[in-house]
């Protein structure tokens, strides 16, 4: 019993630091992809006039 309730507690702390550390990967995706994003509406706007 005792080693069934270890194995279910152990699973949950990797399951929930999974979670932790994509939600940290994906934050990081967001603020690359804005950066990007912001760069690449700067270099539009200077070429096209900026409309």
């Amino acid at each position: 019993m005792f080693k069934k309730l270890l194995i279910i507690v152990s699973s949950f702390f990797l399951l929930t630091s999974c979670a932790t550390v994509s939600e940290k990967a994906n934050n990081a995706y967001d603020t690359v992809a804005g950066a990007v994003s912001k760069g690449y509406n700067k270099v539009k706007d200077t070429v096209t006039g900026g409309d």
